[in-house]
């Protein structure tokens, strides 16, 4: 599974640059009938440059993968800087999507998915190249910025804990922080994502989902839960007792350390 994860990783990583390098038509660009481009302005949302360079290369990898999920789902691509979009192509609309990296993969449906969506008011025979979750340039902008600094917290993350510090942190921070709650979509600005105001602060753990966490959580460090309560079952002479050939946490029971070995065998 490791190697499986790393060379996705790896395809990814290669797979950034070349979509960053290739043609890409600008999100939002207006295009006739006839195929004329006609290009908005640039929404001027880039971050400093040199953070702009470094957190793109700590993101690669992941966006790599958002790159090439969304080709091999059939989206086409559109630049908006300082992301990349994967969007489904007409009649498609999208309603909104996830972050990876850097790339805005718009993959989640419109509850009504119409070619009416690609024109901006009465506009007629224009089409708007690009996801067209909104139709606003300030929404756009908005969009935008609370969509950068998510790539912000990936690359943070990223560089603290790998690629899947971010996607897990955030995961967990949903199921007792849901929607509005959410502390990563409250720093990357609730409004600008299209969020109604947090209706507090406290947790409101998604029940169902919390239960399968603990579950998780439970699975996963059973070994040291368990050396844990050896420990405060039978006190410190529990911390360093352990079965032949084991350490102390991976010594199996949870009460005290196996009975024919007792509490005076210590690892040396």
């Amino acid at each position: 599974m490791v190697f499986v994860v790393a060379l996705l990783l790896l395809a990814g990583a290669s797979a950034r640059p070349v979509a960053e390098l290739g043609p890409e038509i600008a999100c939002d660009s207006r295009i006739t009938r006839d195929g004329q481009i006609e290009r908005e302005p640039n929404l001027r949302i880039s971050p400093p440059p040199v953070w702009d360079a470094v957190r793109h290369l700590l993101v690669a990898p992941i966006s790599g993968v958002g790159v090439l999920a969304g080709h091999a789902l059939g989206m086409q691509s559109c630049a908006r800087e300082p992301l990349l979009v994967m969007f489904w192509p007409p009649p498609h609309v999208s309603a909104g999507g996830t972050m990876l990296g850097d790339v805005f993969v718009t993959w989640l449906p419109a509850s009504e998915a119409s070619s009416k969506a690609y024109g901006i008011g009465d506009e007629g025979l224009y089409v708007r190249y690009g996801p067209n979750i909104s139709q606003r340039r300030v929404t756009e902008r908005q969009l935008a910025l609370h969509e950068s600094r998510h790539v912000n917290q990936w690359a943070v993350a990223n560089f603290l804990a790998g690629p899947a510090a971010f996607p897990v942190a955030y995961a967990i921070d949903g199921v007792l922080f849901p929607g509005s709650r959410n502390h990563f979509e409250r720093a990357a600005g609730l409004s600008d994502g299209g969020y109604p105001p947090a209706p507090g602060n406290w947790p409101a753990p998604r029940w169902p989902e919390t239960a399968a966490l603990a579950l998780l959580v439970l699975i996963i460090f059973r070994r040291r839960l368990r050396w844990l309560s050896r420990i405060a079952v039978g006190g410190r002479s529990q911390v360093r007792a352990h079965a032949p050939q084991h350490c102390p946490v991976h010594t199996r029971g949870w009460w005290t350390a196996p009975a024919s070995q007792g509490e005076g065998t210590v690892m040396k």
